[in-house]
């Protein structure tokens, strides 16, 4: 026989929770100064009381946006690409496949981070630490692949791999996803990066 609350089905979303997966979803596809606090509690079913209640204000609700969004990347990042943390090669075609097919994907909205800063250009939004904060953490994975291949500048690899990233990124919005993307030449464009690094360093040796 089943418990209680198991009788009475699953609890009801709390408000903080209905208006954070709206304004989330809004933000991330309507952009997040289009978005206003009318249309969240109005989506979200709640009141602008209950908003207030849960977040002091909208920056504050972009902050939690944001946090969020970095977690979530960086926690899924990190399980789809540890299992080829002894083969950096693999690793990094790993890496760039994915970037390739998620940034040619019908409806994809790009960067949630590239997205905000575009809209936020006030170094002083808190929501800048965050952005901020997940680009260094992406430049330290580079980083972390670049010295496992023993490349002859590690720090400049690890550049010019977060630049095509950021590249993927920016040309999804400007030329569209599909399957003729330019986005598609990232894993080529990244494995002639690595080559290029020791092929210069061997010329400098001879």
């Amino acid at each position: 026989m089943g418990s209680a609350a198991s009788e009475q089905g699953p609890r009801p979303k709390r408000a903080r929770d209905k208006i954070f997966e709206v304004a989330a979803d809004l933000f991330y596809r309507e952009g997040i100064r289009a978005v206003g606090v009318e249309t969240i509690v109005k989506r979200a079913g709640v009141t602008k009381i209950s908003l207030y209640r849960s977040f002091a204000s909208k920056d504050d609700l972009v902050v939690a946006y944001l946090n969020d969004r970095s977690a979530e990347f960086l926690r899924h990042w990190d399980e789809a690409f540890d299992r080829y943390r002894g083969d950096p090669h693999a690793q990094l075609r790993a890496i760039m496949t994915y970037i390739s097919e998620r940034t040619t994907q019908e409806g994809y909205r790009g960067c949630p981070f590239i997205n905000f800063c575009a809209e936020f250009p006030d170094p002083s939004h808190p929501g800048r630490r965050v952005a901020q904060a997940t680009k260094g953490a992406l430049r330290e994975r580079f980083l972390g692949i670049a010295e496992a291949l023993d490349a002859p500048r590690p720090q400049q690899l690890a550049d010019g791999l977060l630049l095509l990233l950021e590249g993927a990124y920016a040309i999804s919005q400007t030329l569209g996803g599909g399957t003729t993307g330019a986005a598609h030449a990232i894993v080529g464009a990244a494995e002639a990066l690595v080559e290029a690094q020791f092929v210069a360093g061997t010329a400098r040796l001879s």
